[in-house]
Order: C-alpha cells, then structure tokens, then sequence
C-alpha cells in the first residue's frame, strides 16, 4: 500500500474533483461537489435575519445566523435502513462543517439574513463532511452569499507510518489515524484528528498540516475555475431587503401605540418590518416596488412626527 494505494498509481491531492452548480432546479441555489465515490449537494435557502437559531445551552443564550446540516442517508452507502431520527455522527458533521464557516460569512449588520445550509450526501466513499465543506463553499458564492473566502477540507491518513491525502473508506477503516482539515488559502478553520494508535508525533501532526495545505490549496484553485466570486446578486427567488438608520427617539414613531403603526404599514403593504437594537430598521418583501413603498411610507412618519 506504501508504493500505490488503491486504484491509483501515484501518491495524490485530491480523487479527481468535479463540480456542479445549480443542479437541482427551483431552489434558492445548489451544488455538487464529487470527489472519487463520494458526492455532496449542497442545498442554499435565505430567509430574514428573525429566522436565526435560538442556542439555548447550558453555558449562554446566543442565535446563529448561519446553520448547517448534515444528512447521510443509508442507501449513500449502498445499505437499506429506516431513518427514525439525526444521529450523533450527522449532528457532529454538521457542526464541524458549520464551524468552518463562522468567520467566513458576513455579519448580520453587512448582510441582513440567516442562511441555512444543508449537505445531503449522494454517495459516499469517504471525507464526506469536508466534501460538505467544499460543496457548500460553492452553492454560497453560487446563491450570492459574499463570503469572505471560499473554503475547501480534506481528510488525511495515516498508514504504516505514510501520510495520505484524501483516504477513501476502506484507507479510513484500515488506517491509523483520520485528520480532517478545512479552511481557506490563508489558514485553518475547522480541524478533528481521530486516532488508532497510541498517538502521533509533532513531526507527523507538522507533516500533515503541509500536506493539508497543498491539497487544500489545489481544490481551491479547481473550484476557482468553475465560479472566482460570489455572484453579485442574490437569486430572484430570495426575499429583498433594505436596512437604512433610524434615530433612537424616532423609532416610537415608526412602531406606534401598541404597535399600531408597524402593523397597519404590515398589513398595507404585506412587508416585513423588523426593528433592531442599534436603531436600525429592516424591510423585507419579494416585490422591489412593495419595498419602496414601505421605505418612503416610514420616511415619510418620520418626516411628520405621527
């Protein structure tokens, strides 16, 4: 196995990636990330920033604007089994996955919306969850998301003292050791090391955080070829919103008494008004002119006073 691993000739980056956007029609946006036998598609939906995640944990309260899940149904790797509930491994799949990107995706003051990502595995032969990474890298830049930059994971290896790039199940199962490692071409995002064996050294954890960065870095360059930037729009399907700055002393106004205000504007104009702790308010409707029309209709509140 040392000279040539499995249905190769020579040591590798990555099993011959391919890329797919915009596979699955009527949705927000989509797309495939193959790698081997292993196939994600990443499906992309938008919504408004009141549509975040409560995290109601022992330890804090806090919401997340960007949420990933991750489904690993049987038959993507061949077997027949009834789905009762999300088991431990997609939820922590999930997580690693989802972790990656919390310093890549905007704010929610630079982009008012909660994005919600789900990786559904088609197949799978291995390195699943950073085939979720780059599968949903892609579908965000492809839905117009601005991400900072696009991220890409691999798996490595270890077997008989020799790193390998991109293991495959049956390398995962008889191998010692299963680093996943994802980020960008600047650094580490998100990293998990199962091990075997009694442990590894400095120079093999030094060596694999190399061979990471070169396999890294060339997915990334093969993603680049099939989309460079996020898209500079959003899909048409996704609701439009304008955020513009209120005084804090005016805000009663927009809101009214008992809320009578907000809710009659609301029900005139179908639009959904959401007012924000620093003073800012959101505007939310499918329709440009709807939007507009609220905009100048709270402009205009506030220009008279009542």
């Amino acid at each position: 196995m040392k000279e040539v691993r499995q249905e190769l000739t020579k040591e590798y980056y990555a099993n011959n990636p391919q890329f797919e956007e915009e596979f699955v029609k009527d949705l927000v946006e989509d797309a495939v990330f193959a790698r081997g036998e292993t196939k994600v598609l990443s499906v992309i939906t938008i919504g408004k920033t009141s549509e975040k995640q409560l995290v109601d944990s022992i330890f804090n309260r806090s919401y997340k604007h960007f949420i990933h899940h991750y489904n690993f149904p049987s038959f993507a790797v061949n077997e027949i089994a009834s789905h009762r509930t999300v088991s431990r491994r997609e939820i922590g799949h999930g997580e690693l996955a989802g972790k990656t990107f919390d310093y890549l995706i905007p704010s929610p003051t630079s982009f008012p919306y909660t994005v919600r990502a789900v990786s559904e595995v088609l197949s799978s032969d291995g390195s699943s969850s950073q085939a979720s990474i780059c599968a949903t890298s892609l579908s965000l830049m492809t839905a117009g998301v601005p991400l900072i930059r696009p991220a890409a994971g691999i798996a490595l290896g270890l077997f008989e003292g020799q790193i390998y790039s991109d293991i495959n199940g049956l390398e995962d199962k008889l191998g010692e050791m299963d680093f996943k490692i994802a980020g960008t071409e600047k650094g580490i995002c998100s990293v998990q090391l199962d091990v075997k064996n009694q442990g590894i050294s400095q120079e093999l954890i030094k060596t694999s955080l190399a061979k990471a960065r070169q396999a890294r870095i060339y997915l990334l360059e093969e993603m680049k070829k099939h989309i460079l930037h996020p898209r500079p729009n959003l899909p048409i399907q996704v609701i439009k919103c304008r955020r513009f700055a209120v005084e804090k002393e005016k805000i009663g106004l927009v809101i009214g008494p008992r809320g009578k205000t907000i809710n009659q504007l609301t029900e005139e104009t179908g639009s959904t008004i959401e007012v924000q702790p620093d003073g800012f308010i959101l505007i939310y409707h499918q329709e440009e002119d709807k939007l507009e029309q609220t905009y100048r209709a709270i402009k205009e509140i506030i220009k008279s006073g009542f």
